[in-house]
């Protein structure tokens, strides 16, 4: 594997003035746990905070870079769509489409256990529900970054427009791609459609390890690079530049793998957190941010190491 410092000067997208983030915004009732409790028993927690989650955090962390952002989805018309929508505005995150009239925003349970890992329990509701009879009200343009995530796939009504959007993505704009935790229970044509366009693929090592079948996160990052070139060069997409593919591995922080060029790790500054929860989003937030400062990848990486241990300890304070 490649030192990080001897990265390679290769291009990262085209220029980058705006990001579009299709990520579905819900709240998370984090709860911090000695273990996760056993079937039919209980556990008690330890702290407990109801925030802003899913797509917010990426997009708050771009917008605190820097970085123009605009929400593309839909919240609820109840308390925790309220709760988002302040989130959102706090942020300085645009957002043009109106509440879901009758139907609350989705909330996810977020068990962090003593190692940090953190589990998920997400229950939907109207980042699900983004028709396709509003996505004329988020034009897009050649010199955006589009962020989509696994999860909006998974709704029906979201998947539908989403789907609809890629389909009529500008040539020049820059596709990020984060699977999240179930991409790989995605339909089969879904994901190739998304691993045709993307330019930029970003997840862990255990979705990484979902996708290609590797547990080894060096050889699953050129996997994840080299299914990418292999599906845009079948499917005729427009990608302008080599697909890049990022697997973070935490504490020691990520891989970068560029298709047919040997994999970069990218290490990350030692630090003893608590929780990971949000620091994968983070990470994707301030990659985009940094490539649209004009970084090359390896420094937008590193970049973006470096501000999701800052979430963390931001959440930790």
């Amino acid at each position: 594997m490649t030192a990080a410092a001897a990265g390679p000067g290769y291009p990262a997208c085209g220029p980058i003035h705006r990001l579009v983030s299709f990520g579905t915004v819900l709240i998370d009732l984090v709860c911090v746990v000695p273990a996760l409790p056993e079937p039919g028993g209980d556990v008690f927690g330890s702290s407990g905070s109801l925030v802003a989650g899913g797509g917010f955090t990426a997009m708050a962390v771009a917008r605190r870079e820097g970085l123009r952002t605009l929400h593309a989805g839909t919240t609820g018309t109840g308390p925790f769509g309220d709760l988002a929508r302040a989130a959102l505005a706090t942020a300085g995150i645009e957002t043009v489409l109106a509440p879901v009239p009758g139907l609350d925003t989705g909330v996810c349970v977020v068990m962090v256990d003593a190692t940090g890992e953190r589990t998920f329990v997400t229950m939907p509701g109207a980042e699900g529900r983004f028709e396709q009879a509003w996505r004329a009200q988020v034009p897009l343009r050649p010199t955006d970054a589009v962020l989509m995530s696994g999860y909006g796939l998974l709704h029906a009504v979201t998947r539908r427009t989403i789907l609809a959007v890629l389909a009529g993505l500008p040539h020049e704009a820059t596709l990020v791609v984060d699977p999240g935790p179930l991409g790989h229970e995605l339909d089969p044509a879904n994901l190739s459609g998304l691993f045709a366009r993307a330019d930029w693929w970003s997840c862990n090592g255990r979705e990484a390890t979902l996708l290609t079948g590797l547990a080894d996160p060096r050889l699953a990052s050129v996997a994840l690079a080299e299914r990418l070139a292999s599906a845009g060069a079948a499917a005729d997409a427009p990608r302008r530049g080599p697909a890049h593919a990022v697997v973070r591995i935490g504490a020691e922080g990520c891989i970068l793998a560029v298709q047919g060029r040997p994999p970069v790790h990218v290490g990350a500054a030692p630090a003893s957190v608590t929780s990971t929860n949000g620091a994968g989003d983070a990470h994707t937030g301030s990659l985009i941010a940094a490539l649209a400062a004009g970084r090359g990848p390896v420094a937008a990486v590193r970049q973006a190491n470096g501000a999701a241990l800052d979430h963390l300890l931001r959440r930790e304070s």
